[in-house]
């Protein structure tokens, strides 16, 4: 099986270094973008942008573009560039599918655009293993069971295929390439030939860290920056791994807690939801599979991933109750399969994205980490297991860490350490109960990006904008189309 950061591929393992210098990061030549129609009302185009910074006229990769024209053409501002997190989201996919939750005033005075990052969807992916290889190895136990299975799984020795060993050997030195710093690089390329003199921006997730680094590299550069639901790049890859966890399990306990009280919740299993999922979890971990759909089948992985998908967001609950009762009472795990699809990236025609190959090797260009001890992986392990009953030996069963065999990014290519005093105002978001980034992280980038504003949510989901909390949404667009930030301490409930 392919390592992913203990199934918690949604939070970057991004340590800090001292302050890093940009290296080769201005703009030379302003860049002209060609837009073609590419369905449903969608143009697209490629940029090209240096591989290495520091040797800007070398090597280039071509960045894929995607953008729908500002509505109101005659009140166009300039263009908003959304990224929607990861380490690895293809934004010229996801952009199609999230367009429309975007609220109508920044979809009529904004031509919005969103991009793949270099190393991922067509932006010379990060593309390891193929699809069909990657279809047999998503079904293999993520979680060690005993001492033997711990170390093999340290060892790189659990799963059917090495995937940073296919990675290197395929993609070499570009691998060491691909970090934030050189994302943020290429934004402000693509600010460029966009024709704004300066950049609007949208950054979810891991979004919010390319947004920081470009605010931190190039803050006369700035218009705006929405960053919501940031991770928090003052804690240590332990602590995040172990936040995650500690969310998904507090909101797993939370969706189990409320099913039990709820008569017509579909997996309400006669009051004992969580009894009914320990158990049907112990049953997939012996080795049990039921039907899924397209001929697969369902198993331990699956589940843990559907969970994991389904927990993002409240609104997904029901079809979290109704994919456990058909699995566990019926043995129908076409629902879940469906959930964990979608987290994997697993698209309709059998392909994936590669978001599950590209997290890890991304989070190492950003901070090549030296790979933990075995005993204290082990350690660790046994610890998560105690804490976490239920997600604890998802989370914990791939080692911290780099593998020794991918190659080492440049000093001007790591993340560093994210602050600046320069820039102008930045509109971070932040959720009271996000399970995926917990709310430190926000509170603590708005403290490294001097003057900027923080604006709560109290809900429990991950990401605040454009998914219909009026009082959110309404905040967020005043400040992209006027530059008005929100009263201090603004609280919206949702």
């Amino acid at each position: 099986m392919p390592r992913r950061a203990g199934l918690g591929v949604c939070v970057a393992l991004l340590l800090l270094i001292g302050t890093i210098p940009a290296a080769g990061a201005g703009t030379a030549v302003t860049p002209e973008l060609t837009w073609r129609g590419c369905r449903d009302g969608f143009e697209c185009a490629t940029l090209e942008v240096p591989v290495d910074y520091s040797v800007p006229d070398g090597e280039q990769v071509t960045i894929a573009l995607i953008r729908r024209a500002a509505t109101d053409s005659g009140n166009r501002i300039g263009s908003l560039v959304v990224n929607y997190g990861g380490p690895g989201d293809p934004g010229t996919e996801t952009f199609r599918l999230a367009y429309s939750s975007l609220p109508e005033v920044v979809r009529e005075r904004f031509d919005l655009v969103s991009f793949d990052p270099r190393g991922t969807g067509r932006s010379r992916p990060i593309d390891c293993i193929d699809d069909r290889t990657f279809d047999d190895a998503w079904t293999e136990d993520v979680t060690p069971d005993d001492e033997s299975e711990l170390r093999s799984f340290y060892d790189g020795t659990a799963f059917s295929i090495d995937l940073f060993g296919a990675c290197v050997e395929r993609q070499g030195e570009w691998l060491a390439h691909v970090g934030t710093r050189n994302v943020a690089r290429d934004l402000d390329r693509l600010r460029a030939a966009l024709g704004d003199d300066k950049l609007t921006y949208l950054g979810y997730s891991y979004g919010t860290v390319i947004g920081a680094v470009y605010a931190q590299e190039f803050h006369d550069r700035v218009r705006a920056l929405v960053l919501d639901s940031a991770i928090n790049l003052s804690t240590t890859a332990e602590q995040r791994q172990r936040g995650n966890a500690r969310g998904f399990e507090r909101t797993l306990n939370r969706f189990l807690d409320e099913c039990a009280a709820d008569a017509e919740c579909a997996y309400s299993s006669d009051g004992h939801p969580r009894e009914a999922l320990l158990q049907f979890r112990d049953e997939l971990e012996g080795g049990v599979r039921i039907d899924g759909s397209d001929g697969r089948s369902v198993g331990i992985t699956e589940l843990y991933v559907a969970m994991l998908a389904a927990l993002y967001q409240e609104e997904t609950w029901p079809t979290l109750a109704e994919a456990l009762r058909a699995a566990d009472h019926e043995s129908d795990g076409a629902l879940l399969q469906r959930l964990s699809d979608l987290y994997a990236g697993r698209r309709d025609d059998g392909t994936y994205t590669n978001i599950q190959e590209a997290i890890s090797v991304i989070n190492c260009a950003d901070q090549p980490l030296e790979r933990v001890s075995f005993e204290e992986f082990a350690a660790r392990f046994d610890d998560f297991v105690d804490r976490y009953p239920i997600f604890g030996r998802a989370f914990a069963g791939s080692p911290l860490g780099c593998d020794p065999r991918l190659p080492v990014p440049s000093a001007e290519e790591r993340l560093g350490d994210v602050r600046t005093a320069e820039a102008p105002a930045v509109l971070v978001v932040v959720v009271t109960d996000d399970p995926v980034t917990p709310s430190a992280g926000s509170i603590d980038l708005r403290k490294r990006l001097d003057g900027s504003r923080l604006l709560t949510l109290d809900a429990a989901r991950h990401a605040a904008y454009g998914l219909g909390v009026a009082c959110i949404d309404d905040a967020v667009n005043d400040y992209l189309v006027n530059l008005e930030l929100p009263a201090p301490k603004t609280v919206c409930e949702g």
